[in-house]
């Protein structure tokens, strides 16, 4: 900071202070106009308003132009040196007293913002600060003999509710202006904003002026007018309304003209200042009020938009999300799709015992991968509510033996003692979804047991309850995880001897399962190397009747040569199942996207389309509307790595008489080959 700059301040700061003092002088010798009882008390005194504000404004700076307004004011009228440095002091002191507890207590230049405030506000400089102005100045007078004793009740009174009304009534005005000068609301409204000072000038005209009027009492009229400044404006407009009417009634009552006219002048205008000095008080906390829960409902909307924008960003996120774990299954099952057709091939040609052995596990670890894409993306659609269950009745004991010799088959519990002990009970459930559970009970057995341990599987009835319970004599769960099992993505302690991982979603997703079935799942450990076990719990049902079961089920598999074609963009995987199917004694044809692969099957007139969805160009929704719209369209296959319910219902609408998850069981691609049209 430079000279200049520490000179223009100074400069600003001495004419704001004799700014201060002209004004304070000007207001004094105003409100000493009406000095009745003496000459240096009046009923109507702004100095107190002015000198407040100016403390709250500006701080205690304002002090020495409080005092030197105050002393010219009382020098010049009629009141000695000792007595004016008295009243100059108590008039300083009461405005800086003001500016304290206002600022400590009630907010300070935001007092009027909030109605606890304001009420704090019209005790503290309303009425407290205003008794030492009052006090001190009297007291002046009566100690240098420019007052008689005797009047000391008389002129204190004036005094301090001379000083109170100047408070209540311009300190209000002044702070309010002061601190947002703008004319907001009044500008948003111009036409509003006259038609209220019109509203209120009038009032102020019929009430105090009109002398038809005189003999009513119809005060209360100010009423409604300040109510509409609260409601529409604010606390600014309030104190503006007030300071109105209240010098329209100062004037009128001082001329003998209102409600208010009393015996004497002196009476009249206590009277009118105490009516005045209650409407400012009552009417700025209902203004503040008003603003208050405009304030609250304007936050509200406020975060009812962040809320919605925060939601809009969480579904969009989510959707992003579905849409990238949709392409990652993708991506994943075409190789995986192409490993286990290639597998199947080699099955025909693996004559050796090392050969046939690579085979399995080629075959075991694509399905070991397939499944652990369908836990992850069925975790998510579960989280998300997106799973429906198809139920019927099932038997529970069925259902974990398939299970059990599914698990079997892939060699995971050779190196496992089992004991299986299953009692019937029937429950209704989602058969895909009930091995779901079965089967990742089993693997997680399996995963946390070690060589030669024992997992143990039983199905009783307790009660109206179906119940599964998997035990293993494996690693068991500590007691701090044991309440987190069920949480994704939370696992036990990784060894590096752990031949199998996985994702933590298994647990998670039985839980999910179970619970969208009307049932619960528990788990138990007595703690580390100590074994666990998990319990399901499923309403039971009645057991179904064996003239219930379709004649379909049991109808003996069709081998009848089909003529397909394939159309896929993977090169390796339409190869692999271009040779599986061959192999199976089937006539197939080819075509790698979605042009070609219609003008094929217009050439050819195959039985069945095994159609790809992702394609490039035309992609396969697209190729099956233009094949269902032409005549004798074939039996349409939607082989695809899209696996969601949405995908399914997407591909149903689009034609597609049937929809499979790449990569395909040869028992499941045989059944639909045949599957009647």
């Amino acid at each position: 900071m430079n000279v200049s700059d520490v000179n223009v301040g100074g400069l600003r700061r001495w004419s704001l202070l004799g700014g201060l003092v002209i004004l304070y002088f000007a207001a004094g010798k105003l409100g000493l106009h009406f000095a009745f009882v003496h000459s240096s008390a009046s009923a109507i005194w702004p100095p107190t308003g002015i000198a407040i504000a100016a403390v709250l404004l500006f701080g205690y700076r304002a002090a020495p132009a409080i005092f030197v307004g105050a002393f010219l004011v009382n020098i010049t009228t009629t009141g000695s040196v000792p007595s004016t440095l008295g009243i100059a002091f108590g008039n300083t002191l009461e405005a800086v007293a003001a500016g304290f507890l206002v600022t400590r207590f009630a907010g300070g230049l935001a007092t009027f913002s909030r109605a606890r405030d304001i009420l704090r506000f019209s005790v503290l400089a309303g009425l407290v600060s205003t008794a030492i102005s009052a006090t001190i100045g009297v007291t002046s007078l009566v100690l240098t003999g420019s007052a008689d004793s005797s009047q000391f009740g008389a002129i204190w009174l004036t005094w301090w509710l001379g000083d109170a009304a100047g408070a209540l009534i311009v300190t209000p005005l002044l702070v309010l202006w002061g601190t947002n000068p703008s004319l907001g609301p009044l500008g948003e409204r111009p036409a509003e904003s006259i038609l209220l000072l019109l509203v209120v000038v009038a009032t102020g005209a019929l009430v105090f002026v009109y002398q038809g009027l005189n003999v009513y009492p119809l005060p209360f009229l100010c009423i409604p007018a300040l109510v509409w400044a609260a409601f529409r404006f604010g606390q600014r407009e309030v104190a503006t309304g007030v300071a109105i009417l209240s010098t329209i009634a100062a004037w009128a009552t001082a001329s003998g003209s209102g409600p208010f006219v009393m015996r004497s002048e002196h009476e009249s205008l206590l009277v009118l200042q105490a009516f005045m000095a209650t409407i400012a008080a009552l009417t700025l906390p209902v203004a503040a009020l008003v603003w208050e829960r405009k304030a609250v409902e304007q936050e509200r909307a406020l975060l009812l938009d962040r809320e919605r924008a925060a939601r809009a960003e969480a579904e969009a996120a989510n959707h992003a999300k579905d849409e990238f774990l949709a392409m990652l299954s993708h991506e994943l099952r075409n190789p995986l799709a192409a490993i286990g057709n290639a597998a199947q091939v080699l099955v025909g040609f693996a004559k050796d015992e090392f050969a046939c052995r690579a085979v399995e596990i080629i075959e075991r670890q694509t399905r070991h991968l397939s499944r652990l894409i369908d836990d992850l993306l069925d975790v998510a659609r579960v989280m998300a509510g997106k799973i429906v269950l198809t139920r019927e009745r099932i038997n529970l004991a069925d259902a974990v033996q398939r299970s059990v010799a599914v698990i079997v088959g892939t060699g995971q519990l050779q190196d496992h003692q089992t004991s299986v002990e299953l009692d019937p009970v029937w429950v209704n459930a989602d058969s895909a979804r009930l091995s779901q559970v079965i089967e990742n009970l089993l693997i997680n057995a399996i995963k946390y047991t070690p060589a030669r341990g024992l997992i143990r599987v039983q199905t009783r009835l307790e009660g109206d309850e179906a119940v599964l319970r998997v035990q293993d004599s494996g690693m068991g769960i500590a007691p701090e995880l044991l309440p987190r099992v069920f949480e994704l993505f939370t696992q036990g302690q990784c060894n590096l001897d752990r031949a199998q991982g996985g994702l933590g979603i298994g647990l998670a997703l039985v839980r999910r399962l179970v619970e969208l079935h009307g049932g619960r799942v528990s788990a138990y450990s007595e703690g580390p190397s100590k074994g666990s076990a998990f319990v399901v719990y499923l309403p039971r049902a009645e057991a179904r009747r064996t003239d219930d079961v379709s004649p379909a089920a049991v109808a003996p598999r069709s081998v009848s040569r089909k003529r397909i074609v394939i159309i896929e963009d993977d090169a390796d995987g339409r190869e692999a199942l271009c040779m599986q199917l061959l192999m199976a004694g089937h006539e197939v044809h080819e075509a790698k996207d979605g042009q070609s692969g219609i003008e094929v099957v217009q050439r050819v007139r195959p039985d069945v389309v095994l159609l790809d969805i992702g394609l490039p160009g035309l992609d396969g929704y697209e190729v099956a509307r233009r094949l269902k719209s032409g005549q004798d369209c074939p039996r349409l296959v939607a082989v695809t790595g899209y696996g969601r319910s949405e995908d399914k219902d997407r591909a149903a609408t689009a034609g597609f008489d049937a929809h499979l998850t790449k990569p395909v069981e040869p028992d499941e691609l045989h059944r639909m080959l045949h599957a009647p049209s």
